[in-house]
């Protein structure tokens, strides 16, 4: 019997068949690694992630034990007698950032630091669009505001009802009270643009008067109606001496603030705004909420808005 000899073209296709298989097999091998690695980050990330929620939410009550019984003071709360829980002395009321633990970090702000958008002083309101936004008709987003929360339709000067929004945009005022910050970018005069420029000098907790001790720069000129100098020698002041009393803004501005006796002045509302950021070395999860450490019959404290991201 004579031996079967293949034939060079015989020899060559196998020879490409044989590659085409070692590469396909290659290919899945290396496809199938990936998707592993993929699977085993992921699951990482959600470990971390859920890490990140409980932890935040551990610091969030943490927080708001510290705040009720901490003595709350011209700008902080402070911790005496609470080392169990905390190694810090107080908590600043100005939105400072604080390492409530590892890889944890808080802010608070006290809402008579801020112009509120529940309990508007529209004069101070008026003159922090003027300065932040450059603008020459702060006046028109003022009273577009009133006209969007009061329950009627009658238009103030200036001002924009039902009519306006029917002709100019796509939806109605509320006629109720502003129910979430985002909102007053709807509001005639304000642009998203304008509002995310505004928005960290506002607040939607009431305020109960005004807090120069716990305001940022912004806040401070409109409320007080000061020039930069003046700013200064308060900034310097407070860096030397600590809190501002009444006396010391007599002192450094040349007046007295104009008060009324349902209104309180160089101490911290009852209304703060709190933020909660956990995670390492770049927050993974954070907490906002409006809290009122006021108590009731029923409850130590109020949670006035919740938000988790």
């Amino acid at each position: 019997m004579q031996p079967i000899k293949l034939c060079s073209n015989c020899r060559g296709s196998a020879t490409i068949m044989m590659v085409f298989m070692v590469t396909v097999i290659l290919t899945v091998g290396l496809g199938f690694n990936w998707l592993v690695k993929e699977h085993l980050k992921a699951s990482e990330g959600l470990k971390n992630k859920a890490e990140a929620i409980l932890t935040a939410r551990s610091a969030c009550d943490t927080l708001i034990y510290l705040l009720l019984k901490g003595r709350v003071m011209p700008q902080e709360v402070t911790l005496s007698g609470m080392e169990d829980l905390t190694l810090l002395k107080a908590l600043p009321l100005d939105n400072s950032p604080v390492s409530l633990s590892e890889g944890v970090t808080v802010r608070i702000q006290d809402s008579n630091g801020l112009i509120s958008l529940t309990t508007v002083n529209s004069v101070a309101m008026q003159r922090l669009i003027s300065q932040v936004l450059q603008s020459d008709s702060a006046s028109v987003p003022v009273a577009s505001l009133q006209d969007w929360t009061d329950q009627d339709d009658l238009v103030r000067l200036n001002g924009a009802e039902s009519s306006y929004y029917r002709n100019n945009r796509s939806y109605p005022p509320r006629n109720y009270a502003l129910q979430y910050m985002d909102e007053l970018s709807f509001v005639r005069g304000i642009t998203p643009e304008g509002y995310e420029r505004l928005r960290p000098y506002l607040t939607l907790l009431p305020a109960t008067g005004f807090n120069p001790n716990t305001a940022p720069d912004e806040v401070l000129m409109a409320f007080l109606d000061i020039s930069q100098e003046t700013l200064k020698r308060i900034k310097d002041y407070k860096a030397e001496q600590g809190a501002i009393t009444e006396g010391a803004l007599q002192m450094l501005t040349g007046r007295m603030m104009a008060k009324n006796k349902n209104t309180v002045y160089f101490k911290p509302s009852l209304f703060m705004d709190i933020s909660v950021s956990a995670g390492q070395p770049k927050s993974m999860y954070a907490i906002k909420a409006g809290l009122s450490l006021q108590q009731s019959n029923i409850a130590p404290y109020s949670i006035l808005y919740w938000q988790e991201e």
